[in-house]
Protein backbone atom coordinates (compact mmCIF):
# COMPACT_ATOMS: atom_id res chain seq x y z
CA UNK A 1 0.00 0.00 0.00
CA UNK A 2 2.99 2.05 0.51
CA UNK A 3 4.60 1.88 -2.74
CA UNK A 4 1.45 2.29 -3.99
CA UNK A 5 1.20 5.54 -2.43
CA UNK A 6 4.51 6.78 -3.26
CA UNK A 7 4.03 5.29 -6.84
CA UNK A 8 1.28 7.66 -6.90
CA UNK A 9 2.78 10.75 -5.74
CA UNK A 10 5.70 10.19 -7.85
CA UNK A 11 3.29 10.02 -11.01
CA UNK A 12 1.91 13.43 -9.53
CA UNK A 13 5.46 15.32 -9.01
CA UNK A 14 6.02 14.70 -12.40
CA UNK A 15 2.99 15.69 -14.17
CA UNK A 16 3.08 18.71 -11.90
CA UNK A 17 7.35 18.70 -13.15
CA UNK A 18 6.15 18.93 -16.72
CA UNK A 19 3.18 21.07 -17.15
CA UNK A 20 5.24 23.91 -15.00
CA UNK A 21 7.88 23.17 -17.49
CA UNK A 22 6.04 23.24 -20.47
CA UNK A 23 4.05 26.15 -19.47
CA UNK A 24 7.28 28.22 -18.80
CA UNK A 25 8.50 26.95 -21.93
CA UNK A 26 5.16 28.27 -24.16
CA UNK A 27 5.32 31.84 -21.54
CA UNK A 28 8.91 32.48 -22.87
CA UNK A 29 7.71 31.89 -26.43
CA UNK A 30 4.97 34.06 -26.14
CA UNK A 31 6.91 36.78 -24.46
CA UNK A 32 10.02 36.93 -26.95
CA UNK A 33 7.98 36.93 -29.77
CA UNK A 34 4.95 39.25 -28.65
CA UNK A 35 7.27 41.73 -27.29
CA UNK A 36 9.79 41.33 -30.36
CA UNK A 37 7.03 41.68 -32.89
CA UNK A 38 5.31 44.83 -31.49
CA UNK A 39 8.28 46.75 -31.03
CA UNK A 40 9.78 46.09 -34.52
CA UNK A 41 6.14 46.81 -35.59
CA UNK A 42 6.19 50.45 -33.84
CA UNK A 43 10.40 51.19 -34.63
CA UNK A 44 9.77 50.18 -38.29
CA UNK A 45 6.55 52.45 -38.68
CA UNK A 46 8.14 55.35 -36.45
CA UNK A 47 11.21 55.57 -39.13
CA UNK A 48 8.66 55.61 -41.72
CA UNK A 49 6.84 58.73 -40.62
CA UNK A 50 9.96 60.22 -39.07
CA UNK A 51 11.98 60.07 -42.82
CA UNK A 52 8.46 61.40 -44.24
CA UNK A 53 8.24 64.26 -41.77
CA UNK A 54 11.86 65.30 -42.57
CA UNK A 55 11.04 65.48 -46.17
CA UNK A 56 8.59 68.00 -47.15
CA UNK A 57 5.84 67.12 -44.06
CA UNK A 58 2.53 65.80 -45.87
CA UNK A 59 4.22 65.60 -49.00
CA UNK A 60 6.52 62.79 -47.59
CA UNK A 61 4.62 60.31 -48.69
CA UNK A 62 4.67 60.60 -52.37
CA UNK A 63 8.25 61.56 -52.24
CA UNK A 64 10.16 58.84 -49.44
CA UNK A 65 11.01 56.42 -52.30
CA UNK A 66 12.56 58.40 -54.74
CA UNK A 67 14.26 61.27 -52.35
CA UNK A 68 15.24 58.70 -49.43
CA UNK A 69 15.28 55.00 -50.79
CA UNK A 70 17.81 53.39 -48.48
CA UNK A 71 15.80 53.75 -45.27
CA UNK A 72 12.96 53.29 -46.70
CA UNK A 73 14.24 49.55 -48.29
CA UNK A 74 15.93 49.19 -44.78
CA UNK A 75 12.65 49.83 -42.95
CA UNK A 76 10.84 47.53 -45.82
CA UNK A 77 13.13 44.58 -45.79
CA UNK A 78 13.04 44.51 -41.89
CA UNK A 79 9.43 44.40 -41.83
CA UNK A 80 9.95 41.48 -44.32
CA UNK A 81 12.89 39.88 -42.54
CA UNK A 82 13.00 40.33 -38.73
CA UNK A 83 9.70 39.01 -38.01
CA UNK A 84 10.65 35.77 -39.30
CA UNK A 85 14.26 35.43 -38.29
CA UNK A 86 12.48 36.63 -34.14
CA UNK A 87 10.28 33.81 -34.56
CA UNK A 88 13.00 30.90 -35.98
CA UNK A 89 15.26 32.39 -33.39
CA UNK A 90 12.93 32.70 -30.86
CA UNK A 91 12.22 28.91 -31.14
CA UNK A 92 15.27 27.73 -31.11
CA UNK A 93 15.99 29.65 -28.01
CA UNK A 94 12.69 28.13 -25.88
CA UNK A 95 13.81 25.12 -27.26
CA UNK A 96 17.45 24.77 -26.07
CA UNK A 97 16.32 26.10 -22.85
CA UNK A 98 13.67 23.73 -22.11
CA UNK A 99 16.45 21.07 -23.24
CA UNK A 100 18.75 22.50 -20.67
CA UNK A 101 16.24 23.01 -17.83
CA UNK A 102 14.58 19.29 -18.52
CA UNK A 103 18.34 17.12 -18.63
CA UNK A 104 19.68 18.96 -15.44
CA UNK A 105 16.61 18.13 -13.55
CA UNK A 106 14.86 15.18 -14.79
CA UNK A 107 15.89 13.89 -17.80
CA UNK A 108 17.08 10.89 -16.32
CA UNK A 109 12.80 10.12 -14.85
CA UNK A 110 11.76 11.82 -17.86
CA UNK A 111 13.05 12.07 -20.95
CA UNK A 112 15.57 8.68 -21.16
CA UNK A 113 12.38 6.07 -20.66
CA UNK A 114 11.05 7.84 -23.63
CA UNK A 115 14.24 7.47 -25.69
CA UNK A 116 13.84 3.69 -24.69
CA UNK A 117 10.73 3.42 -26.24
CA UNK A 118 11.01 4.79 -28.96
CA UNK A 119 14.45 2.81 -29.95
CA UNK A 120 12.68 -0.49 -28.43
CA UNK A 121 9.54 -0.05 -30.85
CA UNK A 122 11.77 0.54 -34.25
CA UNK A 123 13.87 -2.54 -33.13
CA UNK A 124 10.51 -4.87 -32.57
CA UNK A 125 8.95 -3.57 -35.62
CA UNK A 126 11.67 -3.84 -37.68
CA UNK A 127 14.92 -5.68 -36.52
CA UNK A 128 16.86 -5.80 -39.73
CA UNK A 129 17.26 -1.80 -39.35
CA UNK A 130 19.25 -2.62 -37.00
CA UNK A 131 21.53 -5.74 -38.39
CA UNK A 132 24.92 -5.72 -40.60
CA UNK A 133 25.01 -3.79 -43.82
CA UNK A 134 21.79 -2.13 -42.67
CA UNK A 135 20.92 1.10 -44.57
CA UNK A 136 21.65 3.59 -42.03
CA UNK A 137 19.94 6.81 -43.83
CA UNK A 138 16.14 4.39 -43.98
CA UNK A 139 17.05 3.67 -40.03
CA UNK A 140 17.68 7.52 -39.51
CA UNK A 141 13.79 8.24 -41.23
CA UNK A 142 12.34 5.53 -39.87
CA UNK A 143 13.25 6.42 -36.10
CA UNK A 144 12.48 10.45 -36.89
CA UNK A 145 8.82 8.76 -38.23
CA UNK A 146 8.12 7.18 -35.03
CA UNK A 147 9.39 9.91 -32.41
CA UNK A 148 6.54 11.67 -34.68
CA UNK A 149 3.81 8.94 -34.50
CA UNK A 150 4.32 8.37 -30.87
CA UNK A 151 1.81 8.87 -28.41
CA UNK A 152 4.32 10.68 -26.41
CA UNK A 153 4.30 14.10 -24.92
CA UNK A 154 4.82 16.49 -28.18
CA UNK A 155 7.72 18.96 -26.35
CA UNK A 156 9.36 16.15 -24.92
CA UNK A 157 9.12 14.37 -28.42
CA UNK A 158 10.75 18.25 -29.88
CA UNK A 159 13.44 17.49 -27.88
CA UNK A 160 14.22 14.09 -29.22
CA UNK A 161 14.24 14.58 -32.25
CA UNK A 162 16.04 17.84 -32.02
CA UNK A 163 18.88 15.59 -30.03
CA UNK A 164 19.05 12.60 -32.86
CA UNK A 165 19.27 15.14 -35.63
CA UNK A 166 22.37 15.57 -34.56
CA UNK A 167 23.73 12.03 -34.43
CA UNK A 168 26.01 10.37 -37.06
CA UNK A 169 24.66 7.35 -37.29
CA UNK A 170 27.59 6.50 -39.41
CA UNK A 171 29.96 6.54 -36.98
CA UNK A 172 27.74 3.27 -35.36
CA UNK A 173 29.61 0.38 -36.03
CA UNK A 174 26.99 -2.13 -36.61
CA UNK A 175 29.23 -5.38 -37.18
CA UNK A 176 29.29 -6.04 -33.64
CA UNK A 177 26.45 -8.09 -32.78
CA UNK A 178 27.39 -8.66 -29.01
CA UNK A 179 26.73 -4.97 -28.38
CA UNK A 180 23.31 -2.91 -28.28
CA UNK A 181 23.12 -0.60 -31.05
CA UNK A 182 19.38 0.74 -29.30
CA UNK A 183 21.55 1.79 -26.13
CA UNK A 184 24.76 3.36 -28.36
CA UNK A 185 22.19 5.64 -30.28
CA UNK A 186 20.03 6.27 -27.18
CA UNK A 187 23.84 7.44 -25.55
CA UNK A 188 24.28 9.79 -28.52
CA UNK A 189 21.16 11.50 -28.50
CA UNK A 190 21.55 11.93 -24.37
CA UNK A 191 25.35 13.00 -25.09
CA UNK A 192 24.02 15.60 -28.02
CA UNK A 193 21.23 16.87 -25.78
CA UNK A 194 23.91 17.54 -22.89
CA UNK A 195 26.20 19.23 -24.89
CA UNK A 196 23.94 21.91 -25.95
CA UNK A 197 24.61 25.00 -24.49
CA UNK A 198 22.57 27.18 -22.51
CA UNK A 199 20.99 29.88 -24.34
CA UNK A 200 21.66 33.59 -24.80
CA UNK A 201 19.05 35.96 -25.41
CA UNK A 202 21.56 38.16 -27.52
CA UNK A 203 19.71 37.31 -30.51
CA UNK A 204 16.51 39.40 -29.31
CA UNK A 205 18.75 42.26 -28.66
CA UNK A 206 20.80 42.63 -31.61
CA UNK A 207 17.16 42.58 -33.60
CA UNK A 208 15.87 45.14 -31.77
CA UNK A 209 19.24 47.37 -31.66
CA UNK A 210 19.58 46.98 -35.38
CA UNK A 211 15.97 48.16 -36.28
CA UNK A 212 17.01 51.11 -32.98
CA UNK A 213 20.39 51.76 -35.08
CA UNK A 214 18.07 52.20 -38.34
CA UNK A 215 16.13 54.70 -36.70
CA UNK A 216 18.94 56.35 -35.22
CA UNK A 217 20.43 56.71 -38.72
CA UNK A 218 16.98 58.17 -40.35
CA UNK A 219 16.55 60.85 -37.61
CA UNK A 220 20.45 61.87 -37.89
CA UNK A 221 20.00 61.74 -41.83
CA UNK A 222 22.92 59.95 -42.18
CA UNK A 223 21.02 57.69 -44.48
Amino acid sequence: MTDQLKSKSNITDELKYVAKLLSKATLSFLKINLIGQISILIICISTIFIAMGQMYGNEGVNTMISQRPIPFAMVLLNMIASPFLLFSMGNKYVMTRTINRLISDRGEQLLFPIIDRILNKVKANQPQLFQKGADKTKLQLKILQEIRDSKENKWFKKIIAFGFKKVELSEVDFRDENISFTKIIKDRIIDKLKGISAPSRLFFYLILGWQALILVLTVLWVI
